[in-house]
């Protein structure tokens, strides 16, 4: 069995990783793969005009972004522990409009809001990113007041013929370029992905936090990646951080997106259009 890693240790590699993904994560990344994942997990929630509301583990704030068009946006706080992920939060909500939305660098297993500040707490596929979820979850139920609600999102396991073939290669080229400490922590991350993506094991984290009247609900979507240009541009900027780490010079880099681009084009346009599923779990804070 792999050793266990310290939370310290790993959510250093998560704020490295997301910091190294954040110059795509919002123009592409975010819009393409997450703006409809988000409005589903807000419109699940139904928060009223009127709630406090947070977006916790924001991202590039596109569920602050829903839930400011439900609530008003003067009511609507987000955060995130990536500082690279927060600046481009603020950039992309500056650029609709919604620059009076404060979004803050925080650790979710650590909240600095005060108990009962919110309505709303809306987590978009965050939690599979916490070490100790349950710690995240309480701190969730903390910050909502009496019968206010909290949602998590997670994804469901996808498998299709271009990510397999991409994640083939990808391993291929950083084979024996990562240090052992990155690779560690990057199996680390997968298997808590893995483990906090199971919808009943977040049921069931939920009601041990305390939340009550705990339910899911079940959504897909397509996402369109159109081609194998913008499939792979978009899986880089993701893996920026492991290619960062591998060391990777610009030809290297280069060279491997061609080859990528080369390889994937034999699929037919239909390959690109992806379906995904993920599942919404929705609880209650206790009124008394």
């Amino acid at each position: 069995m792999p050793a266990r890693l310290e939370p310290t240790a790993l959510k250093t590699h998560i704020r490295a990783d997301y910091d190294a993904a954040a110059a795509a994560w919002g123009p592409e990344i975010g819009p393409r793969v997450f703006r409809v994942p988000a409005e589903r997990l807000v419109a699940d929630l139904a928060p009223r005009r009127g709630s406090r509301s947070l977006d916790l583990a924001c991202g590039s704030g596109l569920v602050a972004r829903a839930l400011a068009a439900r609530v008003g946006p003067d009511l609507v706080r987000a955060c995130d522990l990536s500082p690279a992920q927060v600046a481009g939060a603020r950039v992309a909500l500056r650029s609709v409009g919604l620059d009076g939305i404060d979004v803050r660098v925080m650790d979710a297993e650590r909240l600095r809001y005060t108990a009962g500040s919110f309505d709303i707490v809306a987590c978009g596929f965050g939690l599979n990113h916490f070490p100790r979820p349950i710690v995240a979850l309480r701190g969730a139920l903390r910050v909502l007041a009496p019968g206010g609600r909290g949602g998590f999102s997670v994804w469901q396991p996808a498998d299709h013929p271009i990510g397999r073939r991409l994640d083939e290669r990808m391993a291929e080229v950083l084979d024996g370029r990562l240090a052992d400490e990155y690779v560690r922590c990057a199996e680390a991350f997968a298997r808590l992905g893995e483990r906090n993506s199971e919808p009943h094991r977040l049921i069931g984290l939920m009601e041990e936090a305390g939340f009550r009247s705990v339910s899911s609900r079940a959504h897909a979507f397509t996402v369109d990646y159109r081609d194998a240009a913008t499939f792979v541009n978009l899986v880089l900027g993701r893996e920026d951080g492991a290619l960062r780490a591998a060391r990777l010079s610009h030809g290297e880099r280069t060279a491997l997106r061609h080859d990528l681009i080369r390889s994937l084009s034999r699929f037919g346009p239909r390959a690109y259009r992806v379906r995904r599923g993920f599942v919404v779990v929705i609880g209650q804070k206790p009124s008394a």
